[in-house]
């Protein structure tokens, strides 16, 4: 058996399906894709042009599954210890909802507001653009970061007892935040904080954003006056 993430490790949609696999020590390769590279072939696998893929040789040669989400269930119902859904049908509706405003809201708002505006630039040899990252910084986010700071508040983990879905989805869209240069405030939003925090002392998530931060150590990074409150 062996399960492929096909992709590139600065997604966080990669790395959530990564940081899963380690979670459950399930054995995995990773292949090197860029959307923005790939031919033609890799529209007709996924019309939306999106990673990860995922191809697992027990399903034969011409299984390719796209989509995190897809992706994640797969596996779960592939390999279900440990679970990493909630038992209780409330957490579980929870950790979908939260799946989904991590992939759709944060992603936009994160990745193509301010991940993309200083990362993409550098990788064209360009400046970053600090503006259009800093109105995102001071306009966009704030809201999500109240949102999330209410909904850990009290909690250890988003959804249930237990490290899962919801902490994955949300966790590795605050790491390509970090790749930047920036992280919420500590001051104003703790829980958000101490829950980052959290994650990051687990092998599962640390390892696999560690690798992926080696490609951006030597980039310009945001730079935001403590006094902004952000």
């Amino acid at each position: 058996m062996t399960l492929t993430v096909c992709g590139l490790l600065g997604s966080p949609f990669v790395r959530k399906i990564c940081t899963q696999l380690n979670e459950k020590h399930v054995p995995y390769e990773i292949e090197s894709l860029s959307p923005f590279q790939a031919d033609d072939s890799f529209t007709k696998i996924n019309p939306v042009r999106r990673i990860p893929l995922l191809k697992d040789s027990d399903e034969g040669d011409d299984f390719i599954l796209p989509d995190s989400s897809a992706i994640f269930h797969y596996i779960e119902r592939k390999h279900p210890e440990p679970s990493l859904l909630p038992d209780s049908n409330a957490d579980y509706g929870r950790a979908l909802w939260l799946e989904e405003y991590a992939d759709s809201e944060m992603a936009s708002k994160i990745g193509m507001g301010v991940f993309r505006s200083i990362i993409f630039p550098q990788l064209a040899g360009d400046a970053p653009d600090m503006d259009k990252a800093m109105h995102f910084i001071r306009e966009k986010l704030p809201p999500i970061h109240e949102y999330l700071e209410g909904q850990i508040a009290g909690k250890t983990w988003f959804s249930g007892d237990a490290f899962g879905l919801a902490d994955i989805s949300i966790a590795v869209q605050y790491g390509n935040l970090a790749f930047t240069g920036y992280a919420p405030s500590a001051d104003r939003w703790p829980n958000l904080r101490a829950f980052m925090a959290r994650v990051g002392e687990r092998e599962s998530f640390a390892s696999i954003h560690m690798k992926a931060a080696r490609f951006f150590a030597d980039m310009k990074k945001i730079e935001i006056d403590p006094k902004e409150g952000l």
